[in-house]
């Protein structure tokens, strides 16, 4: 008898009940997690990643809203096609999936690349996002990525391994055991799916190119820019660009925090997050 998947030992480690649902985003097939009741927050994740990475965040949060997460187009379980996998092809799914939800407006939460997907979804249409959070957000303030973290990249893209995965690590978390073993497996897991490699070759890093700082100054939608201070990824001075040229965003920096803050301080992480949203509870989906 099989033991359960790493994607099922992920979604165990929320204690709170997660509904799994599969909804067309326009042609493609979208699946995500979501809680039950409240206004909603939808959780974007980075590349390589899926819906279950949202495992530290999803069930403090889901006492205040209702947490929509998304297996993005090209990762996890929805589909994988053919396709640019740059910003405009992200905002578009992006638009069609909260559709398919009949949800009108939102409050948005994106981390690494899932960041870079919402700024250019409040800059097409600012009319759907109340709250904006961005963390350890690609796109802001600089060019590219570490040479190390695309090197770790690459290899997982090529030849998907726990080994590839370790090596990514150290530049994802600033203490490495503060990631479940099975989040490592289930990425890799989904790097050999059908079209699993896609968004990474298609898309040829389109993503983590920044935006122009005229076009974020556009964005004037209340923003929190959450940032480990010790990103291996982006550095911190990404998100002091961003945040000087943001009429409406403040920066929260976490100590002993790197890309993923809320693996290394999800305490912190959380009640900064739920703070910010404290007030959103007006919002009309």
């Amino acid at each position: 008898m099989k033991g359960p998947t790493a994607r099922q030992k992920l979604t165990d480690r929320v204690s709170v009940t997660l509904q799994q649902e599969t909804v067309f985003a326009g042609t493609i097939k979208t699946t995500y997690l979501s809680t039950v009741i409240g206004v909603p927050v939808v959780l974007l994740h980075g590349a390589g990643e899926g819906a279950v990475g949202w495992y530290p965040v999803i069930d403090p949060l889901s006492a205040h809203f209702r947490v929509i997460a998304p297996d993005v187009v090209g990762y996890g379980e929805s589909d994988k096609p053919s396709a640019p996998y740059d910003h405009p092809y992200f905002s578009a799914w992006l638009g069609e999936f909260l559709d398919a939800l009949h949800l009108q407006k939102i409050n948005l939460v994106g981390t690494s690349q899932g960041g870079a997907i919402s700024i250019q979804f409040a800059l097409d249409n600012p009319e759907r996002i109340d709250k904006l959070v961005l963390v350890d957000s690609a796109a802001l303030g600089g060019n590219g990525i570490a040479i190390g973290a695309l090197v770790g990249l690459l290899w997982r893209n090529t030849f998907p391994s726990r080994a590839a995965s370790h090596w990514l690590r150290r530049y994802c978390v600033y203490d490495q055991e503060n990631i479940d073993e099975a989040l490592a497996d289930y990425k890799n897991e989904v790097c050999r799916k059908a079209g699993g490699k896609r968004a990474f070759w298609q898309g040829r890093g389109r993503t983590a190119a920044p935006v122009p700082l005229e076009q974020l100054a556009q964005v004037t939608h209340e923003t929190l820019i959450i940032w480990g201070k010790e990103d291996r990824f982006f550095p911190l001075s990404h998100a002091q660009a961003a945040q000087r040229v943001m009429a409406n965003g403040r920066l929260h920096v976490i100590p002993k925090a790197s890309h993923v803050p809320y693996f290394d301080q999800p305490e912190e992480f959380n009640d900064e997050l739920i703070r910010f949203l404290g007030d959103a509870e007006s919002v009309d989906p």
